[in-house]
């Protein structure tokens, strides 16, 4: 009888036992599995981040880039308050077309970045800087922003923008001090040129224009015909295009020319 009843003690010590082990490795591997989550971020990716917004920040500091080149096309861009370009833009293209194109059209040298700080924390990234430029009216321009960025992948998703927003309706408001047109100052005349140089757009003073692509020489030539800033063109095969003359530049058939001096 007492041999029995030592055995069935036996046999559920055992059995308690084996309950606790497979309890152990559940909560182990429980924890492995959620440790492997990749929306876990540990220092190492938290510094990376950090690390990605430094760089990009230097070079667009040091004339090598724009930090946009960071955004993702999905980006989700936030701005606040109540001014002229707050509100959210869904992509990266309605950002800059809309917003950053806009505002740039104003200055007449680019902004001047100077970091403040840079904070990061899980998969965001605080920065934390101020700008300066010279805008169309030979005045500074100067504001104080705090972007809170949003990275996955090395890319920034989504960022909410604080800015004083006083500042920068005073900017969008502003007008050029010489109201003369490009037709009045026929400054439209001679090279107009791409970035790369890959587009070399020529307006003669006989209304016609001759343009070169690459290494192929006139490309396309036709009569153009400016009126205030905007001028239309009808190329000698038939087709017609127009672009638009702003603060210097020639905003044509979805290129950006600048004047050759």
């Amino acid at each position: 009888m007492q041999n029995s009843i030592g055995q069935a003690w036996r046999r559920s010590s055992f059995r308690y036992f084996q309950i606790l082990v497979w309890l152990s490795l559940d909560i182990f591997f429980t924890g492995c599995i959620e440790g492997s989550n990749p929306n876990t971020y540990n220092d190492a990716q938290v510094v990376h981040n950090k690390n990605l917004v430094q760089e990009k920040f230097d070079q667009w500091k040091n004339g090598k880039g724009s930090f946009f080149d960071l955004l993702d096309e999905q980006v989700v861009w936030t701005v606040a308050g109540k001014a002229p370009y707050s509100g959210t833009y869904q992509n990266k293209q309605a950002f800059i077309e809309r917003a950053v194109i806009p505002i740039t059209q104003k200055l007449k040298t680019p902004i001047e970045p100077k970091l403040i700080s840079i904070t990061a924390e899980a998969d965001v990234v605080w920065l934390n800087w101020t700008g300066k430029a010279t805008t169309i009216k030979n005045t500074v321009y100067e504001n104080h922003y705090a972007w809170m960025m949003t990275i996955r992948d090395g890319r920034v998703i989504k960022v909410t923008a604080f800015l004083d927003t006083h500042e920068l309706y005073k900017l969008t408001k502003m007008k050029e001090n010489n109201a003369r047109t490009m037709e009045a100052s026929k400054a439209y005349i001679g090279m107009w040129v791409t970035a790369d140089g890959y587009i070399r757009h020529e307006l003669l003073p006989n209304n016609r224009y001759d343009e070169a692509r690459g290494n192929k020489i006139s490309a396309y030539q036709g009569s153009y015909q400016v009126t205030g800033n905007h001028i239309d063109y009808k190329d000698d095969t038939g087709f017609t295009a127009d672009g638009e003359f702003k603060n210097g530049i020639l905003y044509h058939a979805g290129m950006i020319l600048y004047k050759e001096k």
